[in-house]
């Protein structure tokens, strides 16, 4: 395949953040490491797990967000190691105060960046998995059994669906 056959892709992330987190400041630290945000979700209350409480606290929310730059979907495993630095520079008492699951939206899909491998998840670069979260399939967005419960429920895809919408406009350009 030629290198040239490969589609920019609409860069995403999944933003989960204590609400004590100044929200502007991991926007405006996300937009000078990637691009301008083009959207900005709603915010919903983090049920799901309490896998990030005891390092994160209470009352977690998480939204998505894109991004205007398309990118290369090689450019992933550089973006997730990006994320974990802004991470790191918003810790408070030695914990995140924000975790960013940096991922990519085409046509087809949704994938997330992860540090964390598993059966489902496909090895990258740099301690980097890529997890296809979801495909797209007879108008709407479709989860997999490993899907995280959050995406699964539904209420993200009003946001998966603007962002898949403003990526077409961007690929007609």
């Amino acid at each position: 395949m030629n290198t040239l056959d490969i589609k920019p892709v609409k860069l995403i992330a999944a933003v989960l953040y204590h609400p004590e987190a100044d929200l502007e400041a991991v926007y405006q630290m996300m937009a000078d490491a990637f691009s301008n945000l083009d959207f900005k979700g709603s915010f919903f209350p983090f049920v799901e797990s309490d896998y990030y409480g005891p390092e994160m606290g209470e009352g977690l929310l998480r939204g998505v967000v894109s991004f205007e730059g398309l990118v290369s979907p090689g450019s992933l495993a550089e973006a997730k190691v990006k994320t974990r630095e802004l991470e790191d520079k918003l810790r408070q008492a030695g914990g995140r105060t924000v975790n960013i699951d940096i991922g990519y939206l085409d046509m087809f899909k949704v994938v997330l960046a992860s540090f964390k491998g598993r059966s489902n998840k496909i090895y990258l670069s740099d301690g980097v998995w890529a997890d296809w979260i979801m495909h797209f399939e007879g108008g709407a967005f479709k989860a997999f059994v490993w899907t995280f419960p959050d995406f699964k429920s539904g209420i993200y895809d009003p946001a998966l669906m603007n962002i898949r919408e403003r990526y077409k406009k961007q690929l007609r350009k």
